[in-house]
């Protein structure tokens, strides 16, 4: 995985974003035209983040520059306008397995396992540790720190007066309520802003998007897949969901329940979920929206 931050012009992915910028793909448009900040409505720097995040959530391919499969099913009529909270943990997924959004990526597949409370200091400090160990020096502190407050504000609305109360409203995964805040006072007595991200049972996450993660990232083809690669496998639905251990066993046994051919079971002590068919993880999803 090549380590690499920012890109996003210190702006978090608004809510329309992703659709006014399929759009604006979609009609032939190149993001470097000259006039591309009057037609998209918004300044310079923006533009660039837009075109960031389309392939941050892939829903543009970056290799071959064209619309992903995901791009198309959600923007061509499925949930164009985003209003179905499916479609922002189908959002999430997408982004946090991207490799290319390397703080977004290592922060669930390796920082949560360190600690699931934490400072932006203590993330700040992941970040620098990480490049350290690939010998990669060439980030300032200043590009840490605007990825650590990009990062934390796509999960949670900033209260620190600094930012547009009605732009935070906007950013795009504060619903999925994965990220909280606490202050606690340190040793010199200051008290300093805390964040917490607990595995819990996600209640609000459709077993239809929980079916497609797994699907997306053990396989389609029948074959039996070990409970504890479904919770911390890299890249894993227990992992970038924050999907507790009991949590995550009851949507399977309701999964099992609810599609034929699934079946969840306990051999000599070990949970598998067993898939006796093949599935498709599009029908599963248009199943959903349908």
């Amino acid at each position: 995985m090549r380590i690499g931050f920012s890109g996003h012009e210190t702006f978090v992915c608004r809510t329309f974003w992703l659709k006014k910028g399929y759009d604006f793909v979609m009609d032939g448009r190149a993001f470097g035209d000259e006039d591309a900040v009057v037609a998209l409505g918004v300044g310079k720097n923006m533009v660039t983040s837009i075109s960031f995040w389309l392939r941050g959530f892939h829903i543009i391919d970056r290799e071959h520059q064209g619309m992903t499969v995901l791009g198309r099913f959600l923007f061509e009529g499925h949930d164009p306008f985003l209003e179905d909270i499916g479609s922002l943990w189908l959002l999430h997924y997408s982004a946090i397995k991207n490799e290319k959004l390397y703080l977004f990526n290592t922060f669930f597949n390796e920082f949560t396992k360190e600690r699931s409370e934490f400072s932006k200091d203590h993330l700040i400090n992941f970040m620098k540790r990480k490049t350290e160990a690939e010998e990669v020096r060439l980030f300032s502190d200043k590009t840490y720190e605007a990825d650590a407050n990009v990062f934390l504000r796509t999960y949670l609305r900033s209260n620190d007066g600094k930012v547009d109360l009605e732009d935070e409203t906007a950013n795009l995964l504060v619903e999925l309520n994965l990220l909280s805040d606490f202050y606690k006072e340190n040793t010199a007595g200051k008290m300093v802003q805390w964040f917490r991200m607990s595995r819990q049972a996600r209640y609000d996450l459709p077993r239809a998007v929980l079916f497609f993660a797994i699907l997306d990232r053990f396989g389609e083809e029948g074959q039996s897949i070990a409970f504890g690669d479904l919770l911390e496998a890299p890249n894993s639905p227990g992992v970038i969901f924050r999907l507790s251990e009991k949590g995550l066993e009851e949507q399977l046994r309701e999964l099992a329940a609810e599609y034929p051919g699934l079946n969840f079971s306990e051999t000599a002590g070990n949970q598998v979920l067993q898939l006796r068919e093949s599935f498709n993880k599009w029908e599963i999803l248009e199943g959903y929206y349908a």
